[in-house]
C-alpha cells in the first residue's frame, strides 16, 4: 500500500505493538505488586504512573515521531499528554474500582478489560490531542503521519 493509507496503516501498526507493549508494562507492574501483597487500588495507581511515563516516550518517538521546535512547544505537548493519560488514567483507575467493588467482578480480568477501552481512548487522543500535526506543515516536517 502506499500514500496515505499505507501510511496511516503503518502507524495504526506501530500504534499497535507500542500499546500492547504499554500495557503489558501497566499490567505486570500491577501483578507484580498484587503478588507483593500490596493492596490493589495502590497497585494500580503505580502501574498508571509508570506506564504513562513509558507510553509518552514510546509514542512521541515511535508511532506518531513528534518533534517540537521549542521548549515551549514541548511542555505545550507534555501537558496535553498528562492531561488526555490522566483521564484515560481515570477512567482505568475508578473504571477498576467500579469493576471490582460495585460489579463484583475479578480484579485481573477487569483490568484486562478495561485495558481495551484505555487503548482506544488513548489512541484518539493522542492522534487528535497530544501529538497533532503542525498546521500548514507536511507530515514529513512534522514526522507525524494523518490517520483516518
Amino acid at each position: 500500500m502506499k500514500g496515505k493509507a499505507g501510511k496511516n496503516l503503518k502507524e495504526f501498526i506501530i500504534y499497535g505493538v507500542v500499546g500492547v507493549s504499554t500495557t503489558l508494562v501497566n499490567i505486570l507492574i500491577y501483578q507484580g505488586l498484587l503478588f507483593a501483597g500490596v493492596d490493589y487500588k495502590i497497585a494500580n495507581l503505580f502501574a498508571l504512573v509508570l506506564c504513562k511515563v513509558y507510553g509518552y516516550l514510546a509514542n512521541k518517538n515511535i508511532v506518531f515521531r513528534s518533534h517540537c521546535d521549542s521548549f515551549k512547544e514541548l511542555i505545550s505537548e507534555m501537558l496535553r499528554f498528562v492531561f488526555a493519560r490522566g483521564f484515560t488514567g481515570l477512567v482505568d483507575y475508578f473504571g477498576l474500582i467500579f469493576a471490582v467493588e460495585i460489579l463484583k467482578a475479578d480484579k485481573v480480568l477487569s483490568k484486562y478489560a478495561l485495558q481495551i477501552i484505555v487503548i482506544l481512548l488513548n489512541y484518539v487522543l493522542g492522534k487528535f490531542l497530544v501529538f497533532r500535526k503542525k498546521k500548514g506543515a507536511a507530515p514529513e516536517e512534522t514526522g507525524d503521519v494523518n490517520v483516518l
